[in-house]
């Protein structure tokens, strides 16, 4: 019951019924995650989407040098490792826990067992997941736009 209780928390499930968190939290792991606990490594296989119900997850990459460095956090109510999930690729990153972090988790096994035994609710779920990283980047467009037309001086009139 701990999972639903925690899904009913997360943004990405507020269009879910009862009944659907319920059988959704059928398909999910919980762990919480120790301060500097380390949640993946840059090129572990994508094989798990890490929904962070609380806490912050820092995202490391080398630069030149071998020296690591913060690239990205992802903050509660987010969703992480979703790109290399879907994309059957390793992760780009090494995925790190800033604070105490409990987050669920929807495993490659647990996302095949949900398509096959519910298809519509893992298309709802696919559905969810494809709105929060079209947002992203939209936002990340933003970002880019705001940064180069500051540096070239906006667009050509």
């Amino acid at each position: 019951m701990v999972k639903v209780e925690l899904a009913k928390e997360f943004p990405l499930f507020e269009n879910f019924t009862e009944k659907e968190l319920q059988e959704i939290a059928n398909y999910l792991d919980y762990k919480v995650y120790p301060k500097d606990e380390v949640l993946f490594e840059e090129g572990d296989p994508g094989d798990k989407i890490f929904f962070i119900v609380k806490g912050r997850v820092g995202l490391y990459r080398p630069d030149p040098f071998g020296n690591m460095v913060r690239v990205a956090v992802s903050e509660e109510g987010t969703p992480l490792g979703e790109l290399s999930f879907f994309s059957n690729k390793l992760h780009s990153s090494k995925g790190v826990a800033l604070k105490e972090t409990h987050a669920l988790i929807l495993t490659r096994e647990g996302y095949e067992k949900l398509k096959e035994e519910d298809p519509q609710l893992a298309i709802k779920l696919l559905e969810e997941i494809a709105r929060i990283i079209a947002e992203r980047l939209k936002e990340m467009n933003k970002k880019f736009v705001d940064t180069t037309c500051f540096i070239w001086g906006g667009p050509k009139k």
